[in-house]
């Protein structure tokens, strides 16, 4: 009973301690690609006492960013454009309107007022202070084609194929430390059982070598035999648990950029108490 209760509680905190594991946004560090020629994604991290401070931050470092400063090549307007911004909610695509930012710096003696736009921002708290990074679309010439952009945490059904190796569709989905975390577990309940089966089995000739230690040669058989059992049982859970993570939790936020004009189907898994399935969604 003890044992059953012991594996019990190891899978509940497992599962509670899970989901905690969010990994950062896709794009920090990996800065999506620009589409056409005349803007840039670039990624700024800025400090500041709280999120407003951090966020003046951000525009004083992209105003001073030396990768615009060798791609811009003429005067860029502010203008009066809109940039559209899609997001996934509940298996919706949703636009919103963000309007865009004038920022003023000065490059090579001459006066340029950058347009730009925050696509993605993430924030973390360090001590006293707070780190933000923040994605921006930024205009580099006098017309600018800024693509459409929209943010997902879903990633389809290849996360799924993958975890047939315990968290490889997590480490896919952006959730580094939570994929090694069941890759990790699982191998050890995996290292665990084997040992636990070696054990119960050479106990068990020592019976058949040494009869009148065979009362207690058994005994101990039998809780390595149990210890191997919960050792199979936790790496089966953690697989289980594995496959539906990787086919209903969000991933690590990504921006996905599309041509403006370009039309595309995407699927989408869609897991509820009530049902299991996929979504199909045409964006035009």
């Amino acid at each position: 009973m003890s044992s059953i209760r012991l594996f019990v509680l190891c899978t509940g905190l497992f599962c509670i301690v899970m989901p905690m594991f969010a990994g950062k946004p896709r794009w920090i560090g990996h800065t999506p690609k620009d589409l056409n020629d005349t803007y840039r994604f670039i990624e700024v991290v800025s400090f500041g006492s709280n999120i407003s401070e951090a966020r003046m931050d951000a525009k004083q470092q992209l105003a001073q960013n030396e990768q615009l400063r060798r791609a811009i090549t003429v005067n860029v307007n502010s203008g009066n454009l809109q940039h559209v911004d899609q997001q996934i909610v509940n298996g919706d695509m949703v636009e919103t309107i963000q309007n865009n930012i004038t920022i003023e710096t000065t490059i090579s003696g001459k006066e340029y007022r950058l347009q730009a736009y925050p696509v993605d921002e993430y924030m973390e708290r360090e001590k006293s202070q707070v780190k933000l990074y923040t994605l921006y679309m930024v205009g580099v010439a006098d017309h600018v084609n800024f693509d459409r952009t929209y943010k997902s945490s879903r990633y389809g059904a290849a996360p799924v194929f993958m975890s047939i190796i315990p968290g490889l569709g997590q480490m896919y989905k952006g959730s580094t430390v939570k994929g090694i975390c069941m890759l990790g577990g699982a191998a050890v309940c995996g290292v665990g059982a084997l040992f636990c089966e070696n054990e119960r089995s050479d106990y068990k000739n020592k019976m058949k070598e040494q009869p009148q230690f065979a009362k207690k040669y058994n005994t101990k058989a039998n809780n390595y035999e149990t210890g191997r059992n919960v050792c199979l049982g936790a790496a089966a859970a953690i697989w289980v648990y594995n496959i539906i993570d990787a086919a209903a939790a969000k991933g690590a936020r990504r921006i996905i950029v599309k041509p403006e004009t370009n039309s595309y189907l995407s699927i989408h898994p869609v897991a509820s108490p009530k049902t299991v399935g996929v979504s199909l969604s045409y964006n035009f």
